[in-house]
């Protein structure tokens, strides 16, 4: 049995391959229901405390759970992938324990495991035998600009240290575009040149490489790499432009309120962090509440601030975000969608047309064809040279970033499949023809 790992920014998953057929997604059991991934998330109950008396760390599916049912009691951790490239997140206090980003990793990935109806098993290979992990082409350095070699570096090596703190010793990288393109060319007959894009959460990640039959037994993908490129922007980015023009608004967002005999715009930094949804967590502090509590008195959108309050201070993010992934995915599909989402004392009901979200996303589809264009002309490859595009991850699905493509190498080349697993699956075979026989 060969491993395949993937740890993304929003869903996780595990994949095996036999050493001859089809890799397989290894399921994940929740409530007598199988899952195809695994949250990325955790959530801390100050009540419930592990055997060292810290804070039990619930993840997945039972994070999600215990959050809807416990809500701001306790504390929610999501999108801890995006930290990973940048230095200065090192740890968080949680109910005065100290957790490293490590830490946080280690748990969710070994809570996905132990959720498995394979844990056992996978459990010993994992001790015993390598395992294939995905990683981006270019890390997210949050907060902190451009991706360089020296972050992704780092984020590399604190991902391998978060694995080998849950003691699976024998860690392997691979990119996640070339792990999704071993899943579309166990698909072929004949050998193709293949632009692989990957739309996770926090990256797009593009790499052009020959695939098919006559390529399966090498030992290494180097070889086959005509070139590698992203870009630190995907599906995250795509849910900031509808919270900045369809929730923000209607909780404040350029409004005044009074003070010292003045009249002053309401901050906009509160704003700014609801447009990442894993950094809302962050701002949930005494400091903060008062700060809005204060303005909240004399706005002249109370109400509305008092809505921006609540959602931090009763850590409302993730419902929110729910929602609005919700209205993303019916615009793939509609060319209008309605976000709702109810906010004490005020309501949240948004009609969304399409047209308008592919205008707000413009600045994103911009930094992805310009990535696409430089990773073609560096690599001398024209588009008609090009057999395939393969599109996996969730934000395939829009119809703006397909259009993107078809536009330069042809609607008829588009190719998909797996959108949400490919990587996990690809991973497995990339296993399979590393240490295979």
């Amino acid at each position: 049995m060969f491993i395949g790992l993937d740890f993304g920014t929003t869903n996780s998953a595990l994949a095996v391959a036999p050493p001859d057929g089809p890799s397989r997604l290894v399921p994940v059991l929740h409530r007598n229901e199988k899952l195809q991934t695994f949250r990325s998330i955790l959530y801390f109950d100050e009540d419930e405390r592990d055997r060292n008396g810290r804070p039990h760390a619930f993840a997945g599916p039972e994070a999600m759970d215990a959050y809807l049912e416990r809500g701001a009691e306790g504390r929610l951790v999501q999108s801890v992938k995006s930290w990973l490239a940048n230095p200065n997140f090192t740890s968080t206090t949680i109910f005065n324990s100290r957790f490293t980003l490590e830490n946080l990793i280690g748990f969710i990935v070994a809570r996905l495991i132990d959720a498995t109806p394979e844990a056992a098993e996978l459990t010993q290979r994992m001790l015993s035998g390598p395992v294939v992990v995905g990683r981006p082409a270019r890390f997210v350095r949050n907060s902190l600009g451009t991706p360089d070699s020296e972050h992704d570096e780092l984020a590399v090596s604190r991902l391998r240290e978060a694995l080998r703190g849950i003691r699976i010793p024998d860690i392997h990288f691979e990119f996640e575009p070339v792990a999704a393109a071993h899943s579309y060319e166990a698909t072929l007959d004949r050998d193709e040149l293949v632009l692989i894009g990957d739309f996770g959460g926090g990256t797009s990640d593009f790499c052009l490489l020959h695939v098919g039959p006559g390529l399966r037994r090498l030992k290494s993908r180097g070889e086959t790499i005509v070139g590698v490129s992203g870009v630190g922007l995907a599906g995250d980015a795509f849910d900031a432009r509808l919270i900045e023009h369809c929730v923000a608004p209607r909780l404040g967002k350029g409004t005044n309120y009074r003070s010292g005999g003045k009249v002053l715009p309401v901050p906009s930094w509160p704003y700014e962090k609801m447009r990442r949804w894993h950094e809302l967590s962050l701002i949930n502090t005494g400091k903060t509440r008062r700060m809005l509590e204060e303005i909240a008195r004399t706005a002249e959108a109370s109400a509305e601030v008092e809505g921006l309050l609540e959602l931090i201070e009763e850590e409302r993010g993730f419902a929110l975000y729910r929602a609005v992934e919700a209205a993303k995915v019916e615009l793939s599909g509609a060319p209008e969608a309605r976000l709702r989402f109810g906010l004490g004392p005020v309501g949240i009901d948004a009609r969304v047309r399409r047209a308008d979200f592919e205008q707000w996303i413009a600045p994103e589809l911009e930094a992805i064809a310009t990535c696409v264009d430089a990773l073609l002309e560096e690599t001398g490859t024209a588009p008609d040279k090009v057999d395939r595009v393969f599109l996996t991850g969730g934000s395939s699905f829009i119809p703006a970033v397909r259009e993107l493509f078809a536009a330069r190498f042809g609607a008829g080349k588009l190719a998909g499949g797996g959108e949400l697993t490919s990587v996990a699956t690809g991973l497995a075979l990339a296993a399979r023809q590393r240490f295979g026989g």
